[in-house]
């Protein structure tokens, strides 16, 4: 491997670079790409904020009209697991992830566009950090002093910026553990023997290093914990003097909720991991202190049509992308793909809705049926009151849809702490609080004329394992986490009827679980021969 910058195609030897509130340049895909030389006479402040920004615009980059960043990953891993369904052949773009061909050779570019995604964001993080290395050690005295003073603005500025940094890692390396990696309850006790994926750290693109070996599983949590929570440390501190720019970036809470879900995943496995509390405890406590903060209140029951889901203003918006007319990435993104009131594919034939069996399974109280269009209407199941642009949301007719592809983008919504937190609870054998989180969220979900006494009833009918997962698919149905929670909650899923060639199929995604992995790219194995001789080690043993 060319060094570290090979998994990246090098970038042009460059840095896709935004500033936030200056003209620095454009923001990418619009924008240029800043060279390295150029990226080298720019100041350590705007270094740092270029790197932050840069990293943001890789989460709504362009690459085709089935790449367009995070969004599209949630869409692969949503109808990969079956939750999200296309019921006619179209275009090509995602059909080939309906016909559960994510992870299958069919399908070789599907891996290579996520490893160099998510090792895209380390690298830029990493030439963040080697920036904010100067300055580590004075930041980590201003933290110590617990006093913000007007001339320190600057450097809790570069603080602040590091914390982001620390976190977007963090959260990248979370991500290539979820696709690149078998499911928890595969691993039985090995994470500290299991390979998973190499680690790229300042050290290392200081070094030139030819490429690192694969690491363990559990070096590879080590390091999204490090991050994590030394960027929660710092964030509640800087915060305090500095305001977010916008729900672009990361903030504490933000970085909460992704240690938080991380830990979830992650399971017991290794015992007690911080402080003397497993991983489920302290899911459960960051879960529930993002939502005794009072930040982000749950989408209320008057508004759960009323949104879109296209307003990064909503109050239950934790952490998102405003698109506007520089970088939307037009046709070529989530409205285009699944709304029926946006010119797209989903409103010229190629529709995405709800599998039709999960539709089936929205009980009575339930007022999210009202997210999906009935079985009897025209675009069947296809998601109409959450994902539509409001300002069409009346009309499928071509000549008045949507043409702008202005909906802006959620990455993350307060709901999915109330999961976490419920789920985890539910781990603890705290059913108490298990049930109580659920109760939270569905009292908002409940249709007119039901209480609470109907979703409780159901509750118990229902059992909590089955509840959660239910709610899961649901509640975050096309938000991405669909896959993970069959992956960490179930066995086998039964689909419905309104797919390509998947109809009725019944799908365990555990027993079957290499179709559900992605496999390291051959590229990365064509070019790193540490990797490869972690790899050969591995099967000789």
């Amino acid at each position: 491997m060319k060094k570290i910058q090979y998994l990246f195609t090098t970038l042009v030897l460059g840095l896709a670079l935004t500033s936030c509130g200056d003209s620095l340049l454009t923001q990418y895909p619009e924008g240029e790409v800043m060279l390295e030389e150029q990226f080298n006479r720019l100041t350590d402040m705007e270094k740092l904020s270029g790197s932050v920004y840069g990293i943001y615009s890789r989460l709504y980059q362009y690459g085709s009209h089935s790449i367009f960043g995070e969004r599209s990953i949630d869409m692969y891993g949503d109808m990969q697991c079956g939750d999200m369904a296309m019921a006619i052949s179209g275009y090509g773009w995602f059909e080939d992830y309906e016909r559960g061909w994510f992870y299958s050779d069919v399908l070789a570019g599907t891996p290579s566009y996520l490893w160099s995604y998510y090792y895209d964001i380390i690298n830029l993080a990493n030439r963040g950090l080697l920036v904010a290395e100067k300055y580590e050690k004075d930041i980590q005295n201003l933290r110590a002093s617990g006093t913000i003073t007007k001339d320190d603005e600057e450097l809790a500025t570069m603080g602040y910026y590091y914390a982001q940094l620390l976190a977007i890692r963090g959260w990248a390396y979370d991500n290539l553990l979820t696709y690149f990696c078998n499911p928890m309850d595969q691993l039985a006790s090995t994470m500290d023997v299991e390979l998973a994926v190499p680690i790229y750290t300042v050290t290392e693109l200081k070094a030139g290093t030819e490429g690192e070996a694969l690491a363990t599983i559990e070096e590879v949590y080590d390091r999204i914990y490090e991050d994590l929570f030394d960027a929660i440390d710092y964030m509640d501190f800087f915060e305090q003097k500095i305001e977010r720019g916008s729900k672009l970036e990361i903030n504490a809470d933000v970085a909460r909720i992704m240690l938080a879900y991380s830990m979830l995943n992650q399971g017991t496995e290794r015992g007690k991991v911080y402080n003397g509390q497993d991983a489920y405890e302290v899911a459960y406590d960051l879960a529930t202190d993002v939502i005794s903060g009072g930040k982000f209140p749950l989408l209320k029951q008057a508004d759960l049509t009323e949104t879109g889901f296209a307003d990064i203003n909503a109050a239950n918006w934790m952490w998102g992308e405003e698109v506007t007319e520089e970088n939307s990435t037009g046709l070529a993104s989530f409205f285009g793909q699944v709304d029926i009131h946006s010119y797209g594919y989903a409103s010229a034939g190629a529709t995405k809705g709800i599998d039709s069996k999960l539709y089936n399974a929205i009980p009575a109280w339930d007022a999210r049926i009202n997210w999906f269009r009935a079985p009897t209407m025209t675009y069947s199941y296809a998601p109409d009151g959450k994902f539509y642009c409001p300002k069409t949301r009346h009309t499928v007719k071509n000549s008045e849809i949507d043409r702008n592809w202005l909906d802006d983008n959620v990455f993350m919504r307060v709901e999915v702490a109330y999961l976490i937190a419920a789920e985890a609870a539910y781990r603890l054998n705290d059913n108490t609080n298990a049930e109580k989180y659920l109760t939270d969220l569905c009292s908002e979900r409940l249709l007119t004329g039901k209480t609470v006494a109907d979703f409780t009833t159901w509750l118990t009918a229902t059992g909590i394992k089955d509840a959660l997962i239910y709610n899961w698919r649901v509640e975050m149905w096309g938000e991405g986490y669909g896959l993970q929670t069959l992956r960490r909650l179930t066995k086998s899923v039964s689909l419905g009827t309104n797919h390509i060639s998947r109809a009725s199929a019944e799908i365990n995604i555990l027993s079957d679980y290499e179709h559900y992995q992605c496999a390291i790219p051959s590229s990365e194995t064509s070019y790193n021969p540490e990797l490869v001789k972690s790899l050969n080690e591995l099967t000789t043993k």
